[in-house]
């Protein structure tokens, strides 16, 4: 089977957010994707999902989970189809970060010197 079949037989539900779709048509940002993993077969997507596995593997792209007293790495889980951000979705996404950041940093520093934050009951 290729990927293209895959993908005509993908359904979008109107009521739910669909990053790749809208309106039952590819996003402008998804175009190039879409083309490009059409011409895959899904075995030809597998083994890439699996060549990537083995990378961050090797690459130390990994995290230990301590079950029953036995360290066991494994690798961050992904999706071998990219999440594509617009320009314009990272500008909000890097001025929510941004806001978060400063207000983290002026709670550290409010905390490690003059604490009004624990003085003004803000924080018990």
């Amino acid at each position: 089977m290729q990927t293209s079949e895959l993908l005509q037989t993908y359904l979008v539900d109107g009521n739910t957010w669909d990053e790749m779709y809208a309106d039952a048509s590819v996003r402008e940002q998804y175009k190039k994707a879409v083309e490009f993993m059409q011409q895959l077969s899904i075995d030809e997507l597998n083994k890439k999902e699996e060549l990537a596995k083995r990378l961050f593997m090797s690459q130390g792209i990994t995290f230990t989970v301590y079950n029953s007293g036995e360290g066991i790495e494994k690798i961050f889980p992904f999706d071998i189809i990219p999440r594509i951000i617009t320009a314009a979705e990272w500008d909000y996404i890097e001025k929510g970060i941004k806001q978060r950041l400063k207000a983290l940093n002026l709670f550290l520093k409010d905390i490690y010197s003059n604490q009004f934050i624990i003085k003004d009951g803000v924080m018990p």
